[in-house]
């Protein structure tokens, strides 16, 4: 067991330094005298247990279906969907919870490998074109209405999330060129994406005033 002198804790993992103050830590006896500091790593091996796991039973399940879909090949290849699926699951499971990201980044993760996911599907079932018509501006909706919900939640840092807005409206824009090019066809959802990310962006900067100004000077350094 080590003891940190100065933070008068002792440590119960194998770490040679304190997590706390960096300092160098001394071997002490086996009976505690001090608050103890709980094995900082054992949340890491559990969850890289988990993912080790996953990637085990992932592969055996998707070498697995692969084969039936070749025995069974009816015209399509549906085990690419589901791999796609499992793809998605070990990224969630390796960046949103193995590793400490920020819940802004977790979110953004997810949208976006949700949507390739969605598009991905979409050319392998035979391409309609519901993938950029309906789910990419009903995910940047879905968004902003998360953003909304994170500003109520966290009004006292309520500014921190004009990055994630300033991304949906330049999604909402590439939809819009996506539309000019003939990408999209249907573009009703296209334009409520756009006029509600501008609403909320606009918003933002009207009622946040002082704040929303200083935020963005921080961000982009202006």
């Amino acid at each position: 067991m080590r003891e940190c002198k100065k933070c008068r804790v002792e440590v119960l993992d194998d770490t040679s330094v304190c997590p706390l103050c960096s300092s160098v830590l001394e071997i002490t006896g086996e009976h505690p005298c001090h608050t103890g500091y709980p094995d900082v790593k054992a949340v890491s091996r559990k969850l890289n247990f988990v993912v080790r796991l996953y990637s085990f039973l992932a592969i055996i399940t998707e070498a697995a279906l692969v084969i039936i879909n070749y025995l069974f090949y009816h015209g399509m290849w549906w085990s690419a969907i589901s791999g796609i699926g499992i793809l998605y699951c070990y990224i969630t499971l390796k960046y949103s919870l193995q590793r400490n990201h920020g819940y802004q980044k977790v979110i953004l993760v997810q949208v976006i490998g949700a949507v390739l996911l969605v598009i991905a599907a979409d050319h392998i079932v035979g391409y309609q074109g519901w993938s950029v018509n309906y789910v990419l501006p009903g995910a940047v909706m879905l968004l902003e209405a998360t953003i909304a919900i994170l500003m109520v939640v966290n009004a006292s840092n309520w500014q921190s999330y004009m990055l994630m807005q300033i991304l949906t409206v330049m999604v909402s824009g590439a939809c819009m060129i996506f539309w000019k090019f003939g990408v999209i066809t249907n573009p009703v959802l296209t334009f409520t994406a756009l006029a509600v990310s501008l609403c909320m962006f606009l918003g933002t900067l009207i009622f946040g005033e002082r704040r929303a100004k200083t935020e963005l000077k921080r961000r982009f350094h202006v």
